[in-house]
């Protein structure tokens, strides 16, 4: 199975731009694990933040994971049976996605200047699970606007806002490349 290179940025939140030092790769083994290899550390650091992105108690985070099924007056029912019966399964299943990921994460290993971390394929919908979650949490967090959201990403990090576009972007390139995987 070939490789894919991604090319992201630089070690530095101050310039991401494109660099021959910075390309990171994704790969898949012949038993057919999963792997990203030369991550940049600001890119293994913010990977290691995906299973707490989504972990804060935040109304506006709470509110984009777990939108009610109606907002019709009429259906307080339905959306009282959403809070007690689906609600709390949808916790359950985004809490043991992201304690997957975050057990993948710990066998991440610094190799140089760079990291690597492998896993299983078996784990890659909670991978996508818990990316879907990261990102729905900081673009609530963060109040981004779909404007905000389709742009590329900032040139340089200047604050925590900035940090969280990055981020978003970052998690979308990865779980493209776990959705491109499942297809082949």
């Amino acid at each position: 199975m070939p490789s894919i290179t991604c090319r992201l940025f630089t070690d530095t939140c101050s310039s991401p731009r494109w660099n021959e030092d910075s390309d990171m790769i994704f790969y898949q083994t012949p038993e057919g694990r999963l792997g990203f290899r030369d991550i940049p550390p600001v890119l293994a650091e913010i990977l290691r933040q995906v299973p707490t992105c989504s972990d804060l108690e935040d109304e506006a985070v709470e509110a984009r994971l777990f939108p009610p099924p109606t907002e019709d007056p009429l259906e307080e029912g339905a959306r009282d049976d959403w809070k007690a019966y689906v609600q709390p399964e949808l916790h359950d299943l985004f809490q043991t996605s992201r304690q997957t990921v975050d057990a993948d994460l710990r066998g991440l290993k610094e190799e140089g200047d760079f990291f690597t971390v492998e896993f299983s394929s078996k784990h890659v919908p909670a991978w996508l699970n818990t990316l879907n979650q990261a990102r729905l949490a900081l673009a609530a967090q963060h109040n981004f606007d779909e404007g905000e959201l389709s742009q590329p990403g900032p040139l340089q990090i200047t604050n925590e806002k900035e940090l969280a576009l990055l981020q978003i972007n970052f998690y979308a390139a990865v779980q493209q490349w776990l959705i491109e995987t499942l297809e082949e």
